[in-house]
């Protein structure tokens, strides 16, 4: 069970390097992090974009890129679309979002001819080694799906768990987070799904996990929470995955680690032919550099 990013960057550097196409190679923390994951021969660049501003930020970041390939692409579309293409030809074995907004990436992914779509729907998945808590936990979905509904949230489980196995965990714990940890159907649907999925997972119509909740988010990560609000629960105080209700609970929880505290994490798409590399385009390079460790784990 890797229990750390440090953890994850030995063993991606045993595994051998994967060809990552980053979409619009011409952004600062992107370029940063893909070059230094070159450099501990983690992967190999693939950079998508215009080339005299990936080699104007290369020179401005200080950064060897000489020995990269670079794939010219005049706009996001164009960039987005022969990154895409690169992964799909076989010519790459990760695609990395660059200086491209995630919904033109999407666009391309999802294109049904020229795409990378998987069996079942897509979903972000983030990983974050809180200072506070013993063990890498994942949350989703901070990035595409808006508003899940039951179906959908099934959906986002079995690729957030599935996430949870490839990091070693074999049986994953699933906090379903709402505001309270009391079901109120009519107030909250969030409760009503977070009960239906619970019991789902008990008859084992969702495998490979146990799944409870409504939780507040207190419940899901706090022991101590649970036995001074009286939940009993094999989840409660230690959720490895916590599903929020919708998208706008979910980017709050993402940026606020990401801007409020130093501590490190990662964002991946996972149910796609291949794991997607997604970030906020404002994240820092740290943030895109422990992505690309779990994308090339995940791989």
């Amino acid at each position: 069970m890797i229990k750390s990013f440090k953890e994850m960057e030995i063993k991606a550097k045993e595994q051998p390097s994967k060809r990552v196409a980053v979409a619009l190679a011409q952004e600062a923390d992107a370029l940063t992090a893909v070059m230094r994951a070159r450099k501990e021969n983690i992967v190999q660049p693939v950079l998508v974009g215009n080339q005299k501003e990936i080699e104007a930020v290369a020179a401005a970041e200080n950064l060897d890129i000489s020995s990269c390939q670079i794939v010219p692409a005049e706009n996001e579309a164009e960039g987005a679309a022969k990154a895409v293409e690169l992964v799909r030809e076989g010519a790459a074995d990760l695609l990395m979002k660059g200086k491209v907004a995630t919904a033109t990436l999407m666009k391309a992914v999802l294109d049904k001819e020229k795409g990378l779509r998987g069996a079942g729907i897509l979903s972000h998945v983030t990983i974050a080694a809180l200072s506070t808590y013993p063990k890498l936990l994942i949350m989703t979905d901070a990035a595409l799906n808006i508003a899940p509904d039951l179906n959908d949230k099934i959906a986002i489980i079995n690729n957030a768990v599935e996430v949870a196995r490839r990091l070693g965990v074999a049986t994953a714990k699933v906090g379903v987070i709402c505001a309270v940890e009391k079901v109120n159907p009519e107030a909250m649907p969030a409760t009503r799904d977070a009960a239906l999925l619970a019991k789902m997972a008990d008859r084992g119509q969702i495998k490979n996990c146990l799944i409870d909740g409504p939780f507040a988010l207190d419940n899901a990560v706090s022991s101590k929470s649970c036995q001074v609000k009286g939940i009993r629960s094999e989840v409660g105080g230690d959720a490895d995955i916590l599903l929020m209700p919708d998208i706008e609970a979910a980017n709050v929880f993402y940026k606020t680690i990401a801007y409020l505290t130093d501590n490190p994490m990662a964002g991946i798409i996972m149910g796609a032919r291949v794991p997607i590399i997604l970030t906020s385009r404002s994240d820092s390079d740290t943030i895109k550099y422990l992505s690309i460790l779990a994308g090339v784990s995940l791989a």
